[in-house]
């Protein structure tokens, strides 16, 4: 069969939906199905379901990095590093190799962490000023609270949006300013890496691998009640622990909230890796993951990217059927395709012939987006056409996804150098380290989710 001008040769034994697509996207069809709308600190509503959620991966087996969307792998490592190698909380790490993950929690150079308006909803008033605030807890009852801060003269305290102090272009509207001090400008204040960097929980995980590993309590605690005023975000991802038998090392990881369509498909390669580089570094098989939420939720502004990967996922199935049923000798898969990929040419003349848009010069999502404004019927159809071509393309080229990691003797040793995006050895290694390489990484496209700060 050719594709994109390459013969490829179809292996239907590869021609499957991964074990972690397959739990994803029926964790998102249960949110969808069975979630009720809940409020929360980013002023746009989730959908959530009640109860959590659980799964158990084995991640020795295959590692556990969706295919039914790209899941940018070069963001992957770094961030995994900077929280438990690294142990740092620092934002400006994580920018020096190309992750922006943490930018808009990072403290101003004032002191001030700031939140802007965001979502359909959003005010628009650069010049608005809000009250400062900072965060106490109250000795009796435990519970976290923002109060106001005052001047020496006790008049209340009023922020503006940076963006407007900086004279930025279209600056955002400031939503809410909180104190946290000008020794933690820069940071994420007292979380995440932080904490590790407190308690060594990392280097005592690693040691009673080594030294103890019958031990029960071999734990990782990112969430400490004594520090919870001093973290721009406590963590969401707040535990993991591990456990050796037979030479195998598990883990369970307990996330306590997770923005499924944006934050979970990284989080649950990320922990698969730190499992990973634990086991390496003691000599251990990689065994498997649970992994256990108490709010597992969807915002209301990513319904629309959730419904594009769902129908991906959909079509991904129908093709793995088609595919890996040997029984059927006559039906042609080349066929198949051919007209998959007719179809998608007919439409896209169509579309170009009956527009003003310059389609051949525009990105897929983007020609999608501008035809909804022209025929949106028309964008649907280009959309299903795209999505069904790419999602057979997919599962007759697709392979299980590998992890090979250096040998070292500590998690610790890795190197947390990193190539720049634009390297082409990230064609080779997507995660681009020299020494974390993930191999046969060929997903289907990137879709777009927005981000609730």
């Amino acid at each position: 069969m050719i594709i994109d001008n390459k013969e490829i040769r179809i292996n239907r034994d590869n021609a499957f939906v991964s074990e972690v697509d397959i739990a994803y996207c029926n964790l998102l069809e249960e949110i969808l199905s069975e979630g009720k709308i809940k409020k929360n600190r980013t002023g746009i509503d989730a959908i959530s379901i009640p109860g959590g959620w659980s799964y158990k991966f084995d991640v020795g087996k295959f590692f556990p990095i969706l295919e039914s969307k790209y899941v940018l792998a070069r963001m992957l490592a770094p961030e995994i590093q900077w929280i438990h190698q690294v142990q740092s909380n620092e934002v400006k790490w994580l920018q020096d190799r190309g992750n922006h993950t943490w930018d808009l929690w990072v403290v101003d150079d004032d002191g001030i962490y700031r939140v802007y308006e965001q979502g359909e909803n959003a005010i628009y008033d650069p010049e608005k000023e809000v009250p400062l605030k900072e965060k106490v807890k109250d000795p009796i009852k435990g519970e976290i609270k923002l109060i106001p801060m005052l001047d020496v003269f006790g008049k209340q305290i009023m922020v503006k949006s940076k963006d407007l102090m900086e004279g930025k272009d279209n600056p955002r509207t400031i939503k809410e300013a909180i104190w946290f001090g000008k020794e933690y400008a820069g940071t994420i204040g007292i979380a995440y890496g932080a904490i590790n960097r407190i308690t060594l929980a990392p280097q005592r995980v690693e040691y009673l691998l080594k030294h103890n590993p019958t031990d029960r309590r071999m734990i990782i605690s990112l969430l400490q009640d004594e520090y919870l005023t001093k973290a721009v975000l406590p963590s969401c991802v707040w535990a993991s622990e591990y456990m050796v038998l037979d030479n195998t090392l598990y883990s369970t990881v307990i996330q306590g909230s997770a923005d499924v369509p944006l934050g979970l498909p990284f989080d649950l390669a990320q922990y698969a890796l730190l499992l990973s580089m634990f086991a390496k570094t003691s000599g251990l098989e990689v065994g498997t993951m649970s992994w256990s939420i108490m709010d597992a939720h969807i915002y209301v502004n990513q319904l629309e990217g959730v419904k594009k990967q769902l129908n991906r996922y959909h079509y991904m199935q129908e093709y793995s059927r088609l595919i890996q049923n040997q029984s059927n000798n006559y039906v042609d898969l080349e066929a198949i395709y051919r007209r998959l990929h007719s179809n998608y040419n007919q439409i896209h003349e169509f579309a170009k012939n009956n527009t003003d848009i310059d389609l051949d010069n525009l990105k897929v999502s983007k020609r999608i987006n501008e035809l909804k404004k022209v025929d949106f019927s028309l964008a649907k159809d280009y959309e299903a056409a795209y999505e069904r071509k790419i999602s057979f393309e997919h599962m007759v080229t697709r392979e299980n996804p590998e992890l090979e990691l250096a040998d070292h003797d500590s998690i610790f040793d890795y190197s947390t150098e990193y190539v720049d995006e634009n390297n082409p050895y990230l064609k080779e290694n997507p995660i681009g380290n020299k020494e974390l390489v993930l191999k046969k990484y060929n997903p289907t496209p990137f879709i777009s989710i927005p981000i609730a700060q």
